[in-house]
């Protein structure tokens, strides 16, 4: 089975966008989103990081189905400030990989081309790791866990960027020391995990995935979310069944895939479907 690598560039001058499109035929199963900016809204700016985020789930949305295998990478040149950084990750971070290219490299098309595909292949393995706990470990490992539901230090440490200059032994550590930590909030005898918010967070059962949207979310931060975790492929249909601990419904304030609050209180519902993208089922 072929596995398809979505590559997204940000900030792209026209000239560049032309010679990143020459990858498609030296990658296999390789598909390139590079929106070519005008002159005022290169490199990683609000304007750019929109373009592309809009592209990508243009591209995306088109795919005949989403259930197979894939990879999702988002490209740039290292941010010049935190700010740059930020937005980025606000708009990719839980969804694709992102990598920085040498500063250096800035307006020399063919050394960037050459960069990035050089730079793809080492990739393999890296994103291979991550798979093998998103996907094939997804029931206990913390790497799908919807970011911004479940309460804990880990969660919060997958919020930033993680990986960022780590070599692929030192991602393979990263991943084991947060597995271990995840394990600890497992009550014995049960297959749910506590947050700190006194939540249970259950996973699902394969059976349970199946005739579930997938993936879920209305707007490009959400589908691209319910689609990846950290440039791989999620399992179609994973979610979460959360109740309370402590109570007979859920009191908590939860966060939807598109970052709105939703008191769960006045609802009085006993428990309620959450997926990896932090999208509420049923919704409101």
């Amino acid at each position: 089975m072929t596995t398809t690598h979505y590559l997204v560039f940000i900030g792209a001058t026209p000239s560049l966008s032309s010679e990143l499109n020459r990858l498609i035929k030296r990658v296999k199963d390789l598909i390139v989103v590079a929106p070519a900016m005008p002159k005022s809204a290169r490199g990683l700016t609000d304007a750019a990081v929109s373009a592309a985020l809009e592209m990508a789930y243009g591209s995306l949305g088109k795919a005949a189905s989403h259930s197979e295998p894939a990879r999702f990478s988002v490209w740039s040149f290292s941010p010049l400030n935190e700010r740059e950084l930020e937005v980025v990750w606000k708009s990719f971070g839980k969804s694709a990989w992102i990598e920085f290219i040498p500063s250096q490299l800035r307006d020399k098309d063919g050394p960037t081309r050459t960069y990035i595909e050089t730079r793809i292949q080492g990739l393999t393995p890296v994103l291979h790791e991550i798979s093998s706990s998103v996907f094939a470990s997804r029931k206990t490992s913390p790497f799908t866990l919807p970011l911004e539901n479940f309460r804990s230090p880990v969660t919060s440490s997958l919020q930033r960027m993680w990986y960022r200059d780590l070599k692929v032994d030192e991602i393979k550590k990263v991943i084991q020391k947060n597995t271990v930590l995840h394990k600890q909030r497992r009550n014995e005898g049960h297959s749910h995990y506590e947050d700190d918010r006194n939540l249970l967070f259950a996973p699902a059962k394969d059976t349970e995935c199946h005739g579930k949207a997938h993936p879920t979310g209305s707007v490009a931060p959400a589908f691209l979310g319910g689609r990846f975790r950290f440039g791989v492929a999620l399992y179609p249909g994973f979610h979460y069944d959360v109740r309370p601990s402590k109570a007979k419904t859920l009191q908590s304030v939860l966060v939807d895939s598109s970052g709105n609050e939703r008191a769960m209180k006045p609802e009085k519902r006993e428990y309620i479907n959450i997926f990896p993208n932090d999208f509420l089922l049923p919704e409101k």
